[in-house]
């Protein structure tokens, strides 16, 4: 194997105190001042004078005193009239007390509800000021991004769903883990359409609308639709798949009811970040008719390494990352043709950071290239191919982004057991990892 192709290893608050008792000599007098209680402020409320809160306790004695007074004075009033002769004129003496008591307290109040005002004002400050503090966190956090190889939900699949009446039945083994990232991508190789269940030996694809819950369960959050079996039933398939997905609320990539809509890039946020994809397939791999879209129909985006050049390049004007999904090379073959080399490369050099193969339904090798990483072919992940070890091992890819960091990669080889896949581990994974040649 050509060494260009050898996977790298990667590492991948102020509270003023008691006041004492103070003395004061007159006239052999002793006057006792009671300490005042402690003033609780806020940290960032420091600056507050202290003057106005001692004007403040100032006041309320004033009006307590002239309250007490009030008071005094209508008891002399009840004692010195007897209370049928002047029970007019002790009512109107008693209503007196009692509004300018009621206006005393009300000053009181609001000259404390002010306080409280200038006090809460800076907590909501600090709330705002933490708020403001978060977004700067997302943006220096990392984006996963875990993408797996092909994904066939007819024939013998359907077949194993329908029996079992479970549509999510291929991925209980491995939804955790999908789910696990920021964004999940896959490579959808069958559309969604009502019909009847499609001979093992067909190669004409057709899934049952209820497929689309297994997707979801699985976590899915993009699709690449640019292959050559997503139109086997031309624009009616299409449609219906697209229709189905958006009900599920996965999106979609490589396709679309035009040209533009095919080609354009699909961009999903995370933590921040942008991350846009492109999707596009080999027009040369069989069959013959792949429903590429044109500006007035229906269909899928073809390969054109000038068109991925301007396509990458604009889309790197308004995302942090652009990834490529290509749908090339020959089946069962374990090496890149040249078409999917310089096909990558240009992706790679227009600015991507990685370009995820399909296709081959075998693994292809991994290739560090310039800036980014190239996965030649992901092989298979949920598909009804049994003849061989080759075909029924894949290869599931974990990326993490962060502009301020290296790309971060990771591998993790499937075995697809009658169809669920399965993610290796221990000695198992290291086998794998060392049969692909990516270790």
């Amino acid at each position: 194997m050509d060494k260009n192709f050898l996977l790298r290893k990667t590492d991948t608050h102020f509270t003023m105190k008691p006041m004492k008792k103070k003395v004061t000599k007159k006239k052999k007098v002793v006057k006792k001042i009671k300490a005042k209680k402690p003033i609780k402020r806020h940290a960032k409320s420091a600056f507050v004078s202290q003057k106005p809160e001692a004007a403040h306790h100032h006041h309320l004695k004033k009006i307590k005193e002239n309250v007490a007074a009030l008071i005094s004075e209508a008891e002399h009033v009840k004692h010195s009239f007897t209370w049928k002769k002047n029970h007019a004129f002790f009512i109107i003496g008693f209503a007196v007390i009692a509004i300018f008591a009621i206006f005393s307290l009300v000053f009181f109040i609001g000259g404390k509800g002010n306080h409280k005002n200038q006090t809460s004002t800076v907590a909501v400050n600090e709330t705002m000021e933490a708020r403001q503090i978060a977004p700067e966190s997302v943006e220096n956090s990392s984006v996963t991004l875990i993408a797996t190889g092909d994904i066939m939900l007819a024939r013998y699949v359907e077949l194993k769903m329908r029996r079992n009446k479970d549509y999510t039945w291929p991925f209980p083994k491995v939804a955790d883990f999908l789910k696990s990232a920021d964004i999940t991508f896959g490579n959808l190789e069958t559309p969604l359409l009502a019909g009847k269940n499609v001979p093992t030996d067909s190669m004409t694809f057709r899934a049952d609308l209820e497929g689309v819950k297994g997707l979801a369960f699985a976590g899915y959050d993009l699709l690449s639709l640019a292959n050559n079996h997503v139109m086997n039933y031309q624009v009616p398939g299409l449609t219906s798949t697209i229709q189905e997905l958006k009900k599920a609320g996965i999106r979609y990539v490589g396709a679309g009811k035009n040209f533009d809509i095919a080609n354009a890039p699909v961009i999903i946020e995370a933590k921040g970040k942008k991350i846009a994809f492109l999707a596009y397939n080999d027009k040369n791999i069989p069959p013959k008719f792949h429903g590429e879209a044109t500006a007035t129909m229906p269909g899928i985006a073809k390969m054109d390494i000038e068109k991925v050049k301007v396509n990458v390049a604009a889309a790197k004007q308004v995302a942090d990352f652009v990834i490529v999904s290509m749908h090339a090379g020959i089946e069962y073959k374990k090496e890149p043709n040249q078409f999917q080399k310089d096909f990558a490369h240009a992706a790679i050099d227009a600015g991507a950071v990685a370009v995820l193969g399909h296709h081959p339904h075998v693994v292809e090798p991994v290739e560090y290239y310039g800036n980014g990483v190239i996965f030649y072919s992901l092989g298979n992940f949920v598909f009804d191919q049994f003849f061989n070890q080759d075909v029924q091992t894949g290869l599931v890819v974990r990326l993490t982004l962060n502009p301020e960091s290296p790309l971060g990669v990771e591998l993790f080889p499937v075995k697809i057991d009658l169809v669920q896949p399965r993610i290796l581990e221990g000695e198992e994974k290291d086998l794998a990892l060392k049969k692909l040649g990516l270790m």
